[in-house]
């Protein structure tokens, strides 16, 4: 317990003693390790387990003034636990504010999974931005992740030829995975 307090308290007098610069108008780039916890649901039932996926994704855009970010990326993760991957182009808006030498930001991230069936992507993000030299800054963030997939749902039907059970598809599902994420990343 008393490793945790002096963890938090040395974090809040790092983000309270650290400023950054606010960025310049012009060409602005990001790249970012992203990471995302969520339950799932076993095929048994009652029994949940914990996903974790991590990737990296990259943006590239404009610096309107030195408040408003615009610009495009794609992003990749993975989670080895169930093999399972999410592609997704998004479009990427982004806020960086500063209150005295306070520099958090606020970003969305808007676009499509191109993996899973397809569906919407959405990921609200907001965190503090560290200058790292003279045109840079580490990025850290805490937010959601909401990626909307597709799947088939089949229903067992009697096969009078071999008396074997068949499977036949009766339509299709459309759901949202909701997860925790968490973003590490640089802009230059």
């Amino acid at each position: 317990m008393k490793r945790i307090v002096i963890f938090i308290a040395t974090l809040l007098l790092i983000v309270l003693a650290a400023s950054a610069r606010q960025p310049e108008r012009g060409y602005r780039g990001f790249l970012d390790w992203d990471n995302s916890l969520y339950r799932v649901d076993t095929w048994m039932p009652g029994n949940k387990t914990t996903a974790f996926y991590t990737g990296i994704s990259t943006s590239h855009g404009y610096q309107i003034s030195p408040l408003f970010y615009v610009g495009a990326g794609i992003s990749f993760e993975h989670c080895g636990k169930f093999d399972n991957s999410y592609l997704t182009p998004f479009v990427h808006g982004r806020s960086d504010f500063r209150f005295g030498r306070l520099t958090p930001f606020g970003e969305v991230r808007l676009g499509y999974n191109l993996t899973n069936g397809g569906g919407v992507f959405f990921s609200p993000n907001v965190g503090y931005r560290f200058n790292w030299g003279r045109k840079m800054g580490v990025n850290l963030g805490l937010g959601l992740s909401l990626y909307g997939y597709s799947a088939d749902i089949y229903e067992p039907a009697d096969n009078p030829v071999n008396g074997y059970d068949t499977y036949v598809k009766v339509g299709v599902y459309h759901g949202c995975r909701v997860s925790f994420s968490f973003r590490v990343g640089i802009d230059f």
